[in-house]
């Protein structure tokens, strides 16, 4: 009979190979019938318990948006993100650097998952206005890990005047801004929040993570030149995936230039 504890000395092993790369990063571990031969135990509950508990490490993963790719390598590759590239997307270009680009991923390293919803505005109402609005979801997964996910709302009238009515009208490092601008909509200001907390169990499903990390919680709202907010969209980042950085000019403006 295997001692009551073999199940931590399992995780120890699994994380070993893990570390030493016999699974690379977003591969299916062996099966649990495979498990339990090569670790000679009889219970599959002691095979759970090592992989839960490397889970809630977060070194592997299972994704409730896709349970039949079983469990996996999480990434946990950390991405630096100037801040002031939250604030300031261009207006006037139909595009910019992908995401792809400004991470320096290769390509196929990442899955864009994009879905359209249209809804009652609730409590946007008050931020966006009583009328219809166009929910934009994307769901960013780098070596099959989910990274990000961002929830955009806006007006359903400008969506549509802008050509949006569903992801395959989506065009690749476009920025909000310029569909925007294609509506009709001049974006003036742009108000960002920033914070970290523990994820909800729905977030938590969003980014197949572990709910003891907190996530990064960015909230963006696009504003006309009459103060109307325009467009409001939510991102969430696992915080072991993300580092924000911001630099700032603290020289005092010349006399003749103030």
């Amino acid at each position: 009979m295997p001692p009551p504890n073999i199940w931590r000395d399992i995780a120890a092993d699994l994380r070993r190979r893990v570390e030493e790369g016999e699974w690379a990063v977003g591969d299916r571990i062996d099966s649990m019938r495979s498990l339990m031969t090569q670790y000679e135990v009889e219970s599959s509950t002691t095979i759970s318990r090592a992989i839960q508990l490397l889970a809630n490490e977060g070194v592997l993963m299972t994704d409730p948006h896709a349970p039949r790719r079983g469990v996996r390598v999480r990434a946990r590759q950390r991405f630096l993100r100037p801040i002031d590239q939250q604030l300031a997307a261009p207006v006037d270009h139909a595009t910019g650097r992908t995401f792809e680009e400004f991470s320096f991923l290769a390509e196929g390293d990442l899955d864009l998952e994009i879905a359209y919803a249209h809804e009652e505005p609730g409590e946007l109402a008050e931020l966006l206005g009583d009328e219809p609005l166009l929910r934009r979801t994307y769901r960013y997964l780098i070596h099959g890990t989910p990274h990000q996910v961002v929830r955009s709302w806006m007006p359903d009238r400008i969506a549509a005047a802008a050509g949006l009515r569903s992801p395959d009208d989506e065009v690749v490092g476009r920025f909000t801004e310029s569909w925007l601008v294609a509506a009709g909509v001049t974006p003036h200001h742009v108000s960002l929040t920033l914070e970290s907390r523990l994820p909800t169990e729905d977030e938590a499903d969003d980014l197949a993570m572990p709910r003891a990390l907190p996530i990064m919680v960015r909230r963006r709202t696009l504003y006309d030149p009459d103060g109307q907010a325009v467009e409001m969209n939510i991102s969430r980042v696992v915080a072991d995936q993300i580092m924000y950085q911001a630099d700032f000019d603290l020289r005092m403006p010349d006399a003749e230039t103030a």
